[in-house]
């Protein structure tokens, strides 16, 4: 079981660019000093992150005993703090999959291994629902989360596309059926439809293309022959996904209804961090191999921006009213390979100059 346990008293941070030992003694570490998985406050003015303590204590042992704890600090990175019965450092929970900062008083983290917690800052976390999947989707209405069937490794992960009542917890879903793996679900603006990724219960390697239902599991159609991890807009009925096309990946969108496709992006997309809030842009890494960039693509005319160089699994999200991002990329790895350093930017998605505002290393 997990121990988690509130911090009494005066906690002592470093601050967020503290990388000597004369900032403060040795023996003194937060668990706010590595920042992963940022996500924006409602109003844009906090970010909330898993932090754990920087550098990692020496001689190995049990990788879940670290000082960590799920941080909040300004974004401009200043006041990095802990929230209160988060911080542990013996047997703690395994690193979140995802964070989402859902309303002021509301943030919600998966777990890996499916408990979805929700948080409200000051108070302990409860859980809300469990899944069986290392994401989820929830509709801009704010009534519903998704989930699809699937884990890392997984091979034979055959299950629906689960939909939960996001008040309750309650599942009030199922939807493609068990005898696939269907996945990466993304809800439509109001909740009512879902579309989601269809793949054999087979280590084949094909997939059955995108699929789109009502969210209580019923009118499931197939939406295109051939795609990947899906995203419905939120301001709108259009849909955008990745596609293979010869060596490479494009981006393509589609209204629900059309019939046709169009091209966005028309190669080299390795991984899509979602559609800005108004509908207007959409957020994705381009590039090949282990190093790509920060890009935008215009939905109206296919300009595409490249905003920031990016390395190491990434990630980006954006700001409730458009203006920004919030990017987390490994800027060092150590001799080993396995100590990794994240840093922390604000990207402008106008294009002027990003702010980092943190780094561990």
């Amino acid at each position: 079981m997990s121990r988690w346990f509130l911090l009494v008293g005066v906690v002592l941070l470093l601050p967020v660019f503290a990388t000597t030992s004369e900032a403060a003694p040795s023996t003194t570490y937060t668990p706010c000093q590595r920042v992963s998985l940022p996500a924006w406050s409602p109003d844009g003015n906090q970010i909330v992150y898993y932090g754990t303590r920087w550098p990692r204590p020496t001689g190995g042992g049990n990788p879940n005993s670290i000082l960590q704890a799920y941080c909040t600090m300004g974004a401009d990175g200043s006041s990095p703090q802990p929230l209160a019965h988060t911080v542990c450092s013996e047997k703690c929970q395994d690193p979140p999959g995802q964070i989402v900062w859902l309303k002021p008083d509301e943030i919600l983290y998966l777990v890996d291994g499916g408990p979805i917690h929700r948080l409200t800052p000051g108070s302990k976390p409860t859980t809300l629902t469990t899944i069986n999947a290392e994401s989820f989707a929830i509709d801009t209405a704010k009534t519903r989360i998704a989930s699809g069937a699937n884990f890392s490794g997984c091979v034979t992960c055959s299950g629906p596309v689960s939909v939960h009542s996001l008040a309750t917890g309650r599942q009030t879903g199922a939807v493609g059926g068990s005898k696939f793996d269907n996945m990466y679900p993304s809800l439509s603006p109001d909740g009512k439809r879902v579309v989601f990724e269809r793949d054999p219960d087979t280590d084949t390697g094909k997939t059955l293309g995108l699929w789109i239902a009502n969210s209580n599991g019923t009118q499931v159609r197939q939406f295109v022959k051939d795609g990947h991890q899906p995203l419905w807009s939120p301001a709108s009925n259009r849909i955008v996904y990745r596609a293979l096309s010869g060596q490479t990946t494009t981006l393509r969108v589609k209204f629900a209804a059309a019939r046709k496709s169009r091209l966005l992006v028309p190669k080299n997309v390795e991984n899509v961090f979602g559609w800005s809030p108004d509908g207007k842009y959409i957020a994705f890494e381009s590039g090949t191999g282990t190093f790509g960039k920060l890009s935008l693509v215009n939905v109206a005319t296919g300009a595409v921006r490249h905003l920031l160089p990016l390395k190491y699994a990434p990630t980006a999200n954006w700001s409730a009213d458009s203006s920004k991002l919030v990017v987390n990329t490994i800027t060092a790895v150590n001799s080993k390979g396995n100590e990794r350093c994240w840093a922390t930017y604000v990207v402008p998605a106008d294009g002027s100059t990003p702010t980092q505002i943190s780094t561990c290393s």
